[in-house]
């Protein structure tokens, strides 16, 4: 159930973000930079981030979304069952643990980030780009699951299944386009 009476109707975030375009049109253009462009962190591997960090926030809408959109790339269903339980699994890879550690202390303590917390990603085999683009990925996401819990957005099965494929095919590119011809 919706929080807002201008979301009542709402299935998804999606449908919050073309509500008024000329406002989240610059923010789907950087959710598409931050989750699709060149890194040397791989799109699922961003889709993991994303998973892991909406579950660390509580947000079952976004969680559902990229666990869809992980099925759709074909990840390891190992991996996913992993993803709400922590990085300690080994189905997780030793790189991608040492940023899921990373990105759980950022997100439930954004300040005690420091010096040893970089250093430890960059033992990993991480480089400085890739370790921004995830502090990138985390911090997206505690923007959006806040928008979405505040919202009241719930989704469901069908609407995760449905984005999480056009996610996975498309990136966020129908919903730029969407946003741009509804904004005029």
């Amino acid at each position: 159930m919706s929080h807002l009476e201008q979301t009542k109707d709402f299935k998804g975030v999606a449908d919050v973000f073309m509500r008024d375009p000329a406002l989240y049109g610059s923010l789907l253009h950087f959710i598409e930079a931050v989750m699709t462009r060149a890194s040397a962190l791989t799109v699922a591997e961003r889709e993991i981030i994303a998973s892991y960090v909406s579950h660390l926030n509580g947000c079952d809408f976004c969680v559902g979304v990229h666990h869809a959109t992980l099925k759709s790339l074909k990840a390891d269903d190992d991996v996913l069952a992993q993803l709400t339980t922590g990085p300690h699994s080994s189905a997780i890879d030793d790189r991608l643990r040492a940023v899921l550690t990373f990105a759980e202390k950022l997100t439930r303590d954004p300040h005690g980030i420091g010096p040893d917390e970089i250093d430890t990603l960059r033992d990993a085999g991480w480089d400085d780009q890739a370790i921004e683009d995830a502090i990138n990925v985390i911090s997206l996401f505690a923007y959006v699951n806040r928008l979405v819990d505040a919202t009241g957005v719930k989704g469901s099965t069908d609407y995760f299944a449905y984005v999480g494929e056009m996610l996975a095919t498309e990136g966020y590119a129908p919903l730029i386009k969407m946003a741009a011809r509804k904004a005029g």
